[in-house]
């Protein structure tokens, strides 16, 4: 059940990311009709100043409901403030995400973040049926040596297992400080993506905790590598610096999946950081996918007003509407595929680090 966290966690999100238009939309003077959190039917709503905030049956979500989004006769609407005040309003729920995901980033390195120490070979990935799952290698083992010979270098590894290809290895480990050998018979002709061993392998990590002032500046700046990474991964994958599998899109079944991973670590020992990193993570990845320019989402309906400006007059609401219609239905049909694809092809394990 620990993938059902997924469920709180985007709720908080896109409270949060909300909150922003809201609070941008009172500011502007745009007449907010309601605010609020899950989806209807409503259980009960409060109205305070103009403003009714709902509580709804569908624990999922938040929405805020603006008088006249398209209509522009309204005083007071949406649709009647100028292209910078819309631009903002539309804006203002990406950049409450980058804010959170700041925040939650620098909790975590507040909490402890994964750091490299020491020069030692650490598995960090096993992939699932390869030589290494079916010897019993584990995510977070350290290597010591291979047919006896010291390993101290990534290098040196990846040497043996490749000049290894059909005959066994005995590989000496440490897990969880005590000694450990085990045999493993490296591939011939692994996979596409995975080595002879199949394993991730890197130097160890270990949780270094930092005080709030340098924890908040590392969790903006993480915030900032995030969505850059998130921007440019397709041109890195195009000139070979990441793997293509890594532009593989996830949807909620993907969310959940890693969730629960974060979550039975957080369980098993004690450590906030893999929820935290993951609830950071995916709030950048709102940030920018909300920004996107598909029509139904906040960046499309920015790319709305980005024409307006251009042409000098609006595209015509029951034009935009029908994008913004069709632009939802492809959305869903889309979420359908990528959600059915993480089904049947889950993610690999994660190693969380700060053993």
């Amino acid at each position: 059940m620990q993938w059902l966290a997924i469920i709180p966690i985007l709720s908080l999100l896109m409270l949060v990311h909300e909150l922003g238009h809201f609070l941008t939309a009172r500011r502007a003077g745009i007449v907010v009709q309601e605010f609020g959190f899950g989806l209807p039917p409503r259980i009960f709503g409060i109205e305070r100043n103009g403003v009714i905030y709902s509580l709804n049956w569908i624990p999922f979500g938040a929405f805020v409901k603006m008088l006249g989004e398209e209509d522009p006769s309204s005083p007071g609407s949406f649709a009647s403030k100028s292209k910078l005040t819309r631009a903002i309003v539309l804006a203002a729920g990406s950049g409450m995400n980058f804010l959170t995901a700041g925040i939650v980033f620098g909790l975590a390195f507040m909490a402890g973040w994964p750091t490299p120490v020491g020069n030692e070979v650490a598995i960090q990935q096993v992939a699932p049926g390869s030589p290494a799952d079916a010897a019993g290698l584990r995510i977070g083992d350290v290597v010591v040596d291979m047919n006896g010979q010291p390993i101290t270098r990534v290098t040196e590894f990846q040497q043996i297992a490749r000049e290894s290809g059909g005959r066994p290895i005995q590989i000496g480990l440490r897990r969880d400080e005590q000694p450990l050998s085990l045999t493993v018979t490296p591939r011939e002709n692994p996979p596409e993506g995975q080595g002879a061993v199949g394993v991730a392998i890197g130097p160890p990590v270990r949780a270094v905790q930092y005080n709030p002032l340098e924890a908040m500046a590392y969790g903006f700046w993480r915030a900032i590598q995030v969505i850059g990474l998130t921007l440019m991964m397709p041109v890195l994958a195009l000139q070979g610096i990441i793997s293509p599998d890594m532009l593989r899109p996830i949807g909620l079944p993907g969310m959940a999946q890693v969730t629960s991973q974060a979550v039975g670590y957080a369980a098993d020992t004690g450590a906030w950081f893999p929820i935290l990193s993951v609830t950071g993570t995916f709030s950048a990845g709102l940030a920018v996918a909300n920004m996107l320019p598909l029509p139904a989402l906040d960046g499309g309906r920015l790319f709305f007003v980005i024409i307006e400006a251009i042409r000098g007059r609006r595209v015509s609401p029951e034009r935009e509407s029908l994008v913004h219609f069709v632009g939802i239905v492809v959305l869903i049909g889309l979420m359908i595929l990528i959600s059915v694809n993480d089904i049947r092809n889950p993610l690999p394990a994660i190693d969380w680090g700060g053993r």
